[in-house]
């Protein structure tokens, strides 16, 4: 029996609970949020929603009932929103949201694999794995397959991210299939790091977007489909990276990230992920000291 357990289900934890159970990878979804109400009311609607695909068990819980989870995925903390300027000002929020999930976490569901997607995902990534104690193989980020899709997305063709979700992102042209120019590069970045701030502009969130990439990890974890993915992952020396999370490429299966892979990157992307590691320790330093 899988049984999968989220915690937060305002816009986006509700979307990704939803998608989840469409999608039938859990036999049993528990949701948890300050707000018990709401919570219920999403595991009711949702309930109701996939009734005529799947047998779903889904109920509103708390803490003790995510005993034996298999995934959690934890979007619990303030989203970004346009009166939060930077990254660091939402982090110094929810890292303290983070430290309260992470504890009951432990508590309650030890053997879990968790699947953090609260941002700045990198840094809270880090310190969820940080603050449990777990094995970095599970304690995952949920962000660089995001990106990713917006590269896609924007660019018309596969392409892939590595590095922050965030400004400090990576568009790994090495792996893309014909030839751009400097300009060409620029205006497509540019408008990848803008997308998620001109949604929120317009609809007040990013929602069936990250929801969607987020299944896509669940779904590799639970049903073991060893998937190479774009994660943040706890790097201790790969990449050049050492005791922060960023977005690299594992692969995903029933033990969570089960193998950090190892790409050949482009001198350029060398620099930028050199770079992007410099920002994330920045980070790290201002938004948990």
């Amino acid at each position: 029996m899988v049984k999968i357990s989220i915690i937060g289900v305002g816009n986006l934890g509700s979307c990704t609970a939803y998608e989840i159970a469409n999608r039938g990878i859990a036999d049993e979804l528990v949701l948890v949020d300050i707000d018990k109400k709401r919570a219920e009311g999403e595991a009711e609607d949702i309930k109701q929603a996939v009734a005529l695909k799947n047998k779903t068990k889904i109920v509103a819980g708390d803490y003790k009932d995510i005993t034996e989870s298999d995934v959690i995925v934890v979007t619990a903390g303030k989203p970004r929103t346009p009166d939060i300027k930077t990254r660091q000002e939402l982090g110094k929020i929810n890292s303290k949201i983070i430290k309260s999930v992470a504890e009951k976490i432990k508590e309650n569901a030890p053997g879990s694999i968790i699947v953090t997607v609260t941002n700045p995902v990198d840094v809270m990534n880090y310190l969820m794995w940080k603050e449990t104690g777990f094995g970095r193989e599970r304690v995952i980020g949920a962000g660089g397959q995001l990106d990713s899709a917006r590269f896609t997305s924007t660019l018309g063709k596969e392409g892939v991210v590595m590095g922050e979700h965030g400004d400090c992102q990576i568009l790994l042209w090495s792996k893309v299939q014909g030839k751009y120019d400097a300009a060409q590069k620029n205006k497509i970045f540019e408008k990848i790091r803008e997308s998620a701030r001109d949604v929120i502009t317009k609809k007040g969130a990013t929602v069936y977007a990250p929801a969607n990439t987020i299944a896509d990890v669940v779904q590799s974890i639970v049903k073991d489909e060893k998937k190479t993915m774009m994660c943040s992952y706890v790097l201790q020396g790969e990449y050049w990276g050492r005791d922060l999370s960023l977005g690299v490429p594992v692969k995903l299966g029933f033990k969570g990230a089960e193998e950090l892979v190892k790409w050949e990157l482009s001198k350029e992307e060398r620099e930028q992920f050199e770079n992007a590691i410099k920002e994330i320790k920045k980070n790290i330093k201002e938004i948990l000291n």
